[in-house]
């Protein structure tokens, strides 16, 4: 029988395979290594309330060159434009990624095999976390942010770049995989992946549904809801619930959530980095509530610390109540906080030239 004969019948008995052997064999999932350690980061120390610009340096590092003047740069003039400053939200992180030609993505309601997958796929992941070594927990919890970069299924950790408890040798961090995630759920399991434009094909199908801003918030809610559901009832359960229903245009549904988890008791820094209450009292009309809780906040943080938000909330409410001279005020006090405060200059100038 000659060559060609052989090929043909070969082709053939290919052709005659079943479909639905093909297909299986395809969609096959392929298994994650037991252990990934991304390298190639220059380690930064943060500064006092520093962590997002240092992490972020840290993260960036793994894509371009980084400097102190990178990290300077975050810290002085992008992120943090005020000394007192004490919060960045990650979406601003995710912006000065985007400014730099650089494509990424926040997203919430991360999960443990989530993160793996992101790892052994080469993208390093900033997560904001739970701090907190004092013995009151609701005084001394605060916000971290640090950069996910390896994972070892038989130690059952994870492994972080830490710009404040490597210190002073850059030494990465560990946490086993149930103490990080209870440490991440205040912040609803939030993530920044950054990547390059030409890999945004490969994130996106590495997130499936969560590319989706709109499933992933429905996501977040249902993790939320089942955590209710089965005795997780806590503060951090109904505002990651309320965090979705804001997003999910549920106002009302939302403003009562994020009532459940003030009832139930926050930590006394929770509002500090998390901004979604004054945003869903504000849909629903809650004027006062939302200057009253402001308030509270500034005179609780002291001179020492300032954040930008709230002068910003108080000021939409006090348009809300038609007192414009005090809605100005308050806006121009969020932009000398924070001069790249696009959304508040843009009132100051339309209530300026109504």
């Amino acid at each position: 029988m000659t060559l060609t004969r052989w090929l043909l019948i070969a082709i053939i008995v290919l052709l005659a395979l079943p479909v639905t052997a093909q297909e299986s064999t395809e969609s096959a999932p392929v298994p994650l290594p037991s252990n990934v350690l991304l390298e190639g980061f220059t380690w930064i120390h943060q500064g006092v309330n520093r962590c997002s610009a240092a992490a972020l340096s840290i993260h960036l590092s793994y894509f371009e060159e980084v400097t102190a003047e990178t990290y300077n740069s975050f810290a002085r003039e992008e992120l943090n434009t005020w000394g007192a400053d004490a919060s960045v939200r990650i979406e601003e992180m995710a912006q000065a990624i985007q400014d730099r030609g650089l494509g990424a993505v926040v997203r919430r309601a991360g999960t443990i095999d989530l993160m793996k997958e992101l790892l052994a796929a080469g993208f390093p992941v900033l997560v904001e976390n739970s701090y907190y070594e004092g013995e009151n927990f609701y005084r001394d919890w605060l916000s971290h942010n640090r950069v996910l970069v390896g994972y070892d299924d038989v130690q059952g950790v994870f492994f972080f770049q830490d710009p404040l408890l490597g210190y002073p040798e850059g030494d990465l961090v560990s946490y086993d995989y149930a103490n990080f995630d209870s440490r991440w759920r205040p912040f609803n399991r939030d993530y920044l992946v950054i990547y390059s434009p030409d890999d945004e094909a490969l994130v996106q199908d590495i997130l499936g549904d969560n590319w989706d801003e709109t499933l992933n918030a429905e996501y977040a809610l249902s993790v939320a809801q089942e955590e209710i559901a089965n005795g997780q009832a806590d503060a951090f359960a109904y505002f990651n619930q309320g965090w979705a229903q804001l997003q999910l245009e549920q106002f009302q549904d939302a403003a009562a959530s994020f009532d459940q988890a003030r009832n139930v008791g926050l930590p006394f820094r929770m509002l500090w980095y998390e901004f979604g209450i004054f945003e869903a009292y504000l849909a629903v009309e809650r004027y006062q509530d939302v200057i009253t809780l402001a308030n509270v906040e500034i005179a609780n943080a002291g001179e020492e610390i300032s954040v930008e938000e709230w002068y910003f909330y108080a000021a939409q409410a006090y348009e809300g109540l038609g007192n414009t001279q005090r809605a100005l005020i308050n806006y121009e006090v969020a932009v000398a906080r924070n001069y790249n405060f696009t959304a508040a200059a843009e009132r100051i100038v339309a209530l300026q030239n109504p």
